[in-house]
């Protein structure tokens, strides 16, 4: 799961871009627990209702077969943002069995995750296209100087682009930032190679990358979790 953070009234509530929840999470912030949910005879009725459906739509895709069960919709995940996890077609049940007013937030934020989430493969693909077009100009550009290109060269230009991102020199995690977010890394990412193959020094290439990210993010940081930096 590719996790990101939403924001329900102040309070955080993980997600995925395929638009999985953490129900253990949220049923905290309303004093419950998934199994009270999980363990209604609607609710059990309703997931075989559902595999059924699936099944069904398997069939008459001619893709193959494969046994659908419970576990297609409900998964239990360890480590960071841990616990019991649904798919988007039990998530607005669960939600309106904890409360109304997060059930309609929940579905409009599973909308927009859906919709959102082409553009934003789109923009992820074109980010690592950019990155690595980046190292191999920056790698030809070094040796045409008969310098060597060490994995700290291309690392400290990845960092230099997520810095005017966040204010932080650290590797950073793509797969939590929004489609404009990770856009506007492939511009930065194509600005810095162009500025590289003209030979211009980091010091300035540096100063250029954090004005246009300035510009292109209202002087706002961005927040997001720190990883894989590419």
């Amino acid at each position: 799961m590719n996790i990101i953070k939403l924001d329900y009234q102040g309070l955080p509530v993980h997600a995925a871009r395929e638009a999985w929840f953490n129900a253990t999470e949220i049923a905290a912030m309303f004093s419950k627990q998934p199994y009270e949910w999980l363990r209604l005879p609607e609710t059990e009725r309703y997931i075989q209702a559902l595999c059924k459906r699936e099944a069904e739509k398997q069939a008459d895709s001619n893709t193959g077969f494969s046994r659908i069960t419970k576990s297609r919709f409900i998964k239990v995940k360890r480590g960071n943002a841990g616990g019991t996890w649904l798919h988007p077609k039990l998530a607005i049940a669960f939600a309106r069995w904890c409360d109304v007013d997060f059930a309609v937030w929940c579905d409009e934020q599973i909308t927009e995750l859906l919709t959102e989430q082409p553009q934003w493969k789109e923009g992820r693909k074109a980010a690592s296209v950019g990155y690595a077009v980046m190292s191999e100009i920056l790698q030809a550009t070094r040796q045409a100087e008969g310098k060597a290109t060490q994995s700290y060269h291309y690392s400290n230009e990845a960092k230099m682009i997520n810095a005017a991102l966040t204010g932080r020199h650290q590797p950073l995690d793509r797969e939590a930032l929004s489609t404009a977010q990770i856009r506007l890394i492939a511009r930065l990412e194509a600005r810095n190679a162009a500025m590289i193959a003209r030979g211009i020094s980091y010091t300035e290439r540096k100063a250029v990358i954090h004005d246009m990210a300035r510009q292109n993010s209202g002087g706002q940081a961005i927040t997001a979790r720190h990883g894989n930096a590419a």
